[in-house]
């Protein structure tokens, strides 16, 4: 009997090459953008005209709805972040087609990923989730809130808020912010996102059964 053995998919990464040579592929897609936005610099930044939830995507203000997202790229400039990596390759993309970079950007799970030399020594002491889906592919981030909201929208905030879940008495998913504990994670959905790794993993467990997911989901 001849069984298919499966490692462990990767996640979804971002390589951008630009027309020198250079390449930038961290294993987080926020700091391949980040990276990519510093070594394009200021001149470049201030012509970048794109929005996110209906503001600039670049900003030299950190808006305090989304100052969780707000990473600073130079010279005062920050972006927000509050995206996946499927949407942090398009913006790329457009930003590049936009401004006529000649960047190649692309999205795959296969390329060799660079440790960020920035972010290591910040994210060694932190807890991480990892979560597998069946299909092998899984979600591992730097931080256990960017993890669980990478889930949140594999499996599609609307058909979450569909199965109209609670957590601790309130409504999991709302269409504007009614509670502390909650992250906007679309432009009109706020999850309740708990504080706490164990009660992270909870919830998705909790998410994954109401959809007949065998999510494996471990804190590392």
């Amino acid at each position: 009997m001849e069984e298919v053995k499966r490692g462990r998919a990767k996640k979804k990464l971002i390589r951008v090459t630009f027309p020198n040579g250079k390449e930038i592929c961290y294993k987080s897609a926020t700091d391949t953008m980040v990276a990519t936005l510093q070594e394009l610099g200021d001149d470049i930044i201030s012509e970048i005209k794109m929005e996110l939830c209906h503001l600039p995507l670049l900003s030299k203000e950190v808006y305090p709805k989304y100052k969780e997202w707000m990473k600073p790229v130079c010279d005062g400039w920050y972006i927000n972040t509050q995206s996946n990596s499927d949407s942090k390759f398009l913006q790329l993309k457009a930003i590049n087609e936009q401004l006529t970079l000649g960047l190649t950007i692309e999205l795959g799970d296969d390329f060799e990923a660079q440790e960020n030399p920035n972010k290591e020594k910040r994210s060694k002491s932190r807890d991480k989730l990892l979560v597998r889906f069946p299909n092998g592919q899984y979600f591992a981030n730097n931080s256990t809130l960017d993890t669980f909201l990478e889930v949140v929208w594999e499996i599609g905030i609307d058909e979450i808020k569909r199965k109209e879940l609670s957590w601790g008495g309130n409504p999991l998913v709302t269409s504007s912010k009614m509670f502390n504990n909650q992250v906007q994670v679309d432009e009109q959905r706020w999850i309740i996102v708990p504080n706490t790794t164990k009660d992270k993993i909870k919830l998705l467990r909790v998410i994954g059964a109401m959809f007949h997911l065998k999510m494996e989901i471990t804190s590392i």
